[in-house]
């Protein structure tokens, strides 16, 4: 974080609140540039206030600096509408105006829309009731189900809220500028494939495969290994969608406790 408060030695000294007040029938009567550009930096030290407060609430890698800009806006604004005959108290009314102003621009900036945003969050909230309720990781069929939708529905919906956070590829883990090392550095190479893993998951697979039958193979193979759905696994297989989950979930249930009696942990899945 940006030291916002770097810059408050160079602000003019607050106006006494008879000053204000004259300075302020003065802007409203005449709409004067240099009484406006005095009731700026007047009233900046509320801008550098209100960005610090909501900054805190904020993801690490917004720039501090933009949310006074955007909050600069917002007193601009502020001033321009302030009617003192009102009776409202400006410092009350400022606020709100430069808290809005950051928000909204955010929200345009914001890459994922309303409707998106609303439909992750269901996504989550479903998904932490299940888990909480099974005590296990809910499978697509009943995610399905109690969002009431089809799985199909449900893959594509899982499609549209796979969202990732967007992070500077140039800013560094260490705010405090220690730490060269940033997202840029760690992103992986997805064309080459970890010896280590590799090896885990074959031998995983071995394992997994024993005592299976061969119904019970296909499903696991297709769903794991080829990436289709429970929908299409049925049609190659020539059986239902619930007979597949059925299958689907029994081998599950039948592997966790082979693993957990062998001591794997089958991540690889």
């Amino acid at each position: 974080m940006n030291d916002i408060t770097e810059g408050y030695d160079t602000l003019p000294p607050a106006l006494s609140p008879e000053e204000e007040s004259e300075l302020w029938r003065v802007y409203v009567e005449t709409r004067d540039d240099d009484a406006r550009s005095k009731l700026i930096e007047n009233y900046l030290p509320l801008v550098f206030q209100t960005a610090e407060r909501l900054a805190k609430h904020f993801p690490t890698h917004l720039d501090v600096q933009d949310l006074i800009s955007y909050g600069n806006l917002g007193l601009l604004d502020a001033i321009r509408k302030f009617n003192p005959d009102e009776g409202v108290k400006f410092s009350t009314y400022c606020n709100l105006r430069i808290s809005g102003a950051i928000r909204d621009e955010l929200r345009r900036l914001d890459w994922i829309s309303r409707q998106l945003r609303s439909k992750v969050n269901q996504v989550k909230r479903v998904r932490e009731e299940l888990e909480i309720e099974l005590g296990r990781h809910p499978y697509d069929q009943e995610m399905a189900e109690r969002l009431d939708i089809t799985v199909e529905e449900y893959e594509v919906l899982q499609q549209e809220v796979q969202v990732k956070t967007m992070v500077p590829l140039d800013r560094k883990w260490d705010d405090n500028g220690d730490n060269d090392t940033g997202p840029i550095e760690l992103l992986p190479d997805a064309k080459a494939a970890d010896p280590l893993n590799e090896l885990i998951r074959a031998e995983i697979k071995e394992v997994a495969m024993r005592g299976l039958s061969e119904d019970e193979k296909k499903v696991l193979v297709l769903y794991y290994y080829e990436n289709m759905n429970l929908k299409e696994i049925g049609l190659v297989l020539n059986l239902s969608e619930s007979r597949v989950c059925q299958i689907h979930q029994k081998t599950l249930n039948f592997l966790k406790q082979k693993f957990t009696q062998r001591e794997i942990t089958p991540y690889m899945f």
